[in-house]
């Protein structure tokens, strides 16, 4: 249990007729928190402890503990005594902690209890009276297998903490003596007593005195030896052996560790337990949190690019003529630009004579132009569904559409229209459906890095991160906001509803080239990419779509009209119009209505109003379609050779105010 948490109980439990810890209710957790930074606020002048260690009848280790502890309360009412945590387990081992009395001064009595969860056992001293100044605390209490067999030191360690590495309160000197009984002292291995101090983790060494000549024990503690199968307890000079540990200006969460080596078979001592595995998710939710985001977001990005790409690697050369056989629709299709298919294969009708565009009035907005159908006749599958999604089925010659009111509200026919642009490039074999699997990763990416966020929200930072010290915190607050970007940013990362063929991939070559051609915009660039001796001749500046190229008698070089729906389709319906401008103007004169509603861009206005006419439809269809509880010390490898650090051992605990 965290400190904050552990404390929190504890004062919760204070106002409740309870036997365990009670959680606070939820309104006051901010109250609590802020009496809980309060009566922590206060020093410890010195903590001193001896620790008797006994070997029992049958071998087992038994330890008795005296702690002496003078804190330096404000003289203002802040507290009523302090709260002591002891821990039941070390290193997996069940230490079976029992409290055996706590004074005062010389001996004064001192209102305690005890109150105990799944991991600590609390002791709270004091009664509803405020304390102030110095106040001495002796606290005594009993375990049991605090020695254990490491096999990385090859020895049976007491590798034990003292004040421990979760108190917020600085201790101006810490000192422990180990007294170890003397049949146990007997396989104590030379120069293996160390120490260590600091926060956990540590392993700075502090001083060590010892092994030197012990002192008699005090009664009750010959007495508590004697109970545990010590057969030289009977003796009453029997002093066995002393090691002292000691240092000064202890921090708060800082501790100092006492760490001795004995040989194996001094003591029945249990083997220390590997640690407990990692639960799944410790591991792996880090893990998938970070690729949720920092990495999902790259992934699908190119999954994109890739579903994107054009199959067909085969050069572009410049084209300048319109391809065969495959009209604006299908080509919008292919270039995955539905919101530009209906402007361009209207303008591709009105050059062809199918439509007209027609002005009137000012001429600065949409109302000012009509959509007018002069013929039916000689139409593709295409152009018939332009003409439909224009006027209506069964439309016949006369036909008018009103620009504007088109523009402004798109009839529902015209969001079938762009909607079907991408399957009618499926049917016709120029697209193909991505991979189910590649939707399904991008919807796990999204709603798998909020799940993982949460989780890691609200079950904590995983024990596989908190051994890894500072660098875990930074990746578990990473992996946090790496799962809720995932959820926030993907969505809007639009995956493409198809992919190119091989055929279709060759067609959208083609069209790079004539892209390359529209982009020179120049009249003499023109001329220089294709010259007038090679180009089509027709009889007039504004060439008849149904006019046979080069017959006898046409004089005039045609280029540019047959172009102009490609480039509204490639969006360079401005640049294009003024070369025709420039380089045509009888074109100009033929087609004013035409010129006029692309220079004032309400044709491709009212073809974006039709895309997301068919972008709001298909949406609608589709929605009808805390902290580490790990605070017990856990240690897999032994002190007594060196290596050992601050907070590895067994004991320890916490200290706090009430």
């Amino acid at each position: 249990m965290p400190r904050l948490a552990a404390v929190l109980t504890v004062t919760a439990a204070l106002a409740l007729p309870a036997t365990a810890p009670a959680a606070a209710p939820a309104q006051d957790a901010g109250h609590q928190a802020s009496v809980r930074a309060d009566v922590d606020d206060f020093t410890f002048d010195s903590f001193d402890a001896d620790y008797y260690l006994v070997r029992g009848g049958e071998g087992r280790p038994h330890l008795y503990t005296t702690e002496t502890l003078v804190a330096a309360f404000p003289d203002d009412d802040q507290n009523k005594g302090i709260v002591r945590r002891l821990p039941r387990t070390g290193s997996g081992i069940d230490l079976a902690p029992r409290v055996v009395s706590v004074t005062g001064a010389d001996g004064a009595a001192v209102p305690w209890w005890t109150e105990q969860d799944d991991e600590w056992v609390y002791v709270l001293t004091g009664d509803d009276d405020y304390v102030h100044g110095r106040q001495t605390y002796v606290i005594s209490y009993v375990m049991d297998d605090v020695v254990l067999l490491y096999p990385d030191t090859g020895a049976d360690e007491f590798y034990w903490d003292t004040v421990g590495t979760d108190h917020p309160q600085p201790f101006g000197q810490v000192t422990a003596r180990v007294h170890v009984a003397p049949d146990a002292a007997d396989g104590f291995i030379d120069g293996r007593a160390f120490c260590y101090v600091g926060e956990a983790g540590s392993t700075d060494r502090c001083t060590m005195a010892g092994p030197g000549p012990g002192s008699p024990w005090p009664a009750d503690v010959a007495g508590w030896a004697a109970g545990m199968g010590a057969q030289w307890a009977a003796d009453p000079g029997a002093a066995g052996t002393l090691f002292t540990a000691s240092d000064t200006d202890i921090g708060a969460d800082e501790n100092i560790t006492v760490a001795l080596g004995f040989e194996v078979g001094t003591f029945d001592a249990p083997r220390a337990p590997d640690p407990p595995p990692y639960p799944w998710w410790g591991w792996i939710a880090p893990v998938l949190g970070l690729l949720a985001g920092i990495l999902g977001l790259p992934l699908v990005l190119v999954m994109r690019a890739l579903l994107k790409r054009n199959p067909d690697r085969s050069p572009v050369i410049v084209q300048y003529t319109p391809p065969e056989d495959e009209s604006l629709t299908l080509s919008a299709g292919v270039l995955g630009v539905p919101s530009r298919a209906l402007a361009a294969h209207v303008v591709d009708l009105a050059v062809r004579d199918v439509v007209e565009l027609r002005a009137s009035g000012a001429r600065d907005s949409a109302d000012d132009f009509d959509v007018v159908l002069t013929t039916t006749g000689g139409l593709e599958q295409d152009d018939r569904r332009v003409i439909d999604t224009l006027f209506g089925q069964g439309a016949d010659s006369g036909a008018r559409m009103r620009l504007g009111a088109f523009a402004k509200s798109p009839p529902s026919r015209a969001g079938t229209y762009v909607r079907r642009i991408d399957d009618a490039a499926v049917k016709r074999g120029y697209r193909q459906k991505p991979p189910a699997w590649v939707r399904r990763l991008k919807t796990a990416l999204q709603f798998g890095g909020l799940l993982i966020a949460m989780l890691l929200l609200f079950v904590g930072q995983p024990q596989v991160l908190v051994d890894l010290g500072e660098a875990g915190t930074v990746l578990y607050i990473a992996a946090i906001v790496s799962g809720i970007l995932a959820f926030v940013v993907l969505p809007f990362v639009r995956l493409p509803p198809s992919t190119l063929t091989r055929k279709g991939g060759q067609h959208r070559t083609y069209l790079e080239g004539i892209r390359q051609y529209l982009a020179l915009a120049e009249e003499d660039r023109l001329r220089a990419a294709q010259a007038p001796q090679t180009a089509d001749l027709v009889s007039a500046g504004r060439r008849p779509y149904a006019e046979v190229p080069n017959a006898p008698g046409a004089q005039v070089v045609n280029l540019y009209e047959r172009l102009l729906p490609y480039a509204v389709l490639f969006g360079m319906e401005d640049e294009w119009a003024n070369v025709i401008r420039q380089a045509q103007p009888g074109a100009v004169a033929g087609h004013a209505g035409l010129f006029e509603v692309l220079e004032t861009s309400r044709l491709s206005d009212a073809s974006a109003s039709a895309s997301r006419v068919a972008a709001a439809s298909a949406s609608r269809g589709s929605s009808s379609s805390s902290g580490s509880s790990f605070s017990s010390s856990w240690s897999s490898s032994g002190g007594s050779s060196g290596g050992g650090f601050s907070g590895g051992g067994g004991g320890g605990g916490g200290i706090g105010g009430r």
